[in-house]
Order: structure tokens, then sequence, then C-alpha cells
């Protein structure tokens, strides 16, 4: 199976990729329960978009084709189509697609009683939070977000969304630290803010005991050319 990839081939305008999103997902790999398709999706998109930049890291690539071997061809495939349904849905603004698109699936309730925050929740609790942002993109400050418990990156695109919708490149001038206890949904965050070209750390861990299980830098963190 070829990498999912970031990069459009087409430029096909698909009017609601949530809605296919979730149409596909539906469908995909039967044998197995929706949780464990939804885990390994985010996985292998996580994967895709880290050892797209040099230096490539063995062992996630080692998980990522024991993973793929466990799906058929037709539903490999299916998982490049979700990809490419993702990158459509992430493309108009900075916004938290896959914690939405996880609620969708009614996901929630039966994995770990998770739930997330929407995008329009999240905006308010930005601009309520950030503090004078206008004045310190003035001054050329970095703009440095900590997120403590990530979620699936919510706060944290909230936050671009906002210096975007300044007339500032977020990929320039913020850069963000994020946590998450469960894997899935801290790797949720990791593609989301990869997609976004965010210069990014995202840590599988627990932010009050300092555990640090796994380190995810985004490929604009690990690559400043890419923040051109």
């Amino acid at each position: 199976m070829n990498k999912l990839s970031p990069i459009r081939t087409n430029k096909t305008v698909i009017l609601d990729p949530v809605k296919e999103f979730t149409k596909l997902f539906r469908t995909t790999a039967r044998y197995h329960h929706r949780h464990e398709v939804f885990r390994d999706f985010i996985f292998c998109a996580a994967c895709a978009l880290y050892n797209g930049v040099p230096p490539k890291a063995q062992d996630r690539e080692q998980e990522y084709l024991d993973t793929v071997n466990r799906y058929t061809a037709d539903d490999r495939a299916a998982f490049q189509r979700l990809f490419a349904l993702l990158v459509e849905a992430l493309e108009p603004e900075p916004r938290d697609v896959l914690g939405a698109i996880f609620m969708s699936l009614e996901l929630g309730d039966a994995w770990k009683g998770q739930f997330f925050t929407p995008s329009e929740v999240s905006r308010m609790m930005a601009e309520m939070l950030i503090g004078d942002l206008d004045e310190k993109l003035r001054r050329g400050d970095t703009i440095s977000v900590s997120e403590p418990a990530c979620g699936a990156g919510g706060m944290v695109l909230a936050v671009a969304d906002a210096i975007l919708r300044r007339g500032y490149n977020p990929a320039k001038v913020m850069s963000a630290h994020a946590i998450g206890v469960d894997r899935t949904a801290a790797l949720m965050t990791y593609i989301q803010l990869s997609l976004w070209n965010i210069p990014a750390t995202v840590v599988v861990g627990n932010a009050l005991t300092l555990e640090e299980r796994e380190i995810w830098k985004t490929p604009a963190l690990r690559n400043p050319v890419l923040r051109l």
C-alpha cells in the first residue's frame, strides 16, 4: 500500500466532505469494530504524515505495516479516500473536524466515554483566553500555545483560526505543545495541526504525572522550510 498522502491529485470539489467521510467510514472494514477502524485510520494517517519528513521512524513504520495488513486491499484504498476527505474538510479553516466526525459516528459512548468540544465553543473560549492577540502579533511575538489536555486539538486550532482571521499565517507566528492521555485523541490533534502546518509537539502522556509515552513533532516543526 502506498502511504496516505496529503497532496491532492485533482481539484474535484466535494460539497460535504464530512458527510462523505462518515458515509464511507460506516462501510469500511465491517469485519472490525468501528472504534478499532477509527483508531487504526488515525494511526495510519498520523504515521504517514510523520514519516513523510525524514528521518523516518522505523518503529512507527513497522506498526503502520502491521496495522494495514489487518485490512483488505479495498479497505486500505478506503483509508486513502478517507484521508483525502479529511484534507478537504480541513481546508476552509482551522477547526476540529476529527472530533466532530468522532461524535457524529457516535463513538463517544463506545470508546472510553470521550466527548469533544464543538468548534464554536472552542473559538469563543480562545478569544476569551488568548489575551491581547492583536498587540502581540503587531510586535512580532510568537504565539505559544500550551494545551495540557488537548483532546482532538480543538483549542489549538481555535487559536490558529483567530490568528488567521487577523491576517497572519499561523505556521509562521505560532507554536504549540499539546498533551493527551489517550493515544488516538492525541494523534487526532497531531494530524490536524500537521495539516494546518502548525509547528507543534504532541505528547501522548499525562500532564499531571509528567509521563511522556510518545512524542510526535509535526512536519512544520521537524522541517522549518515547510513553514514558508
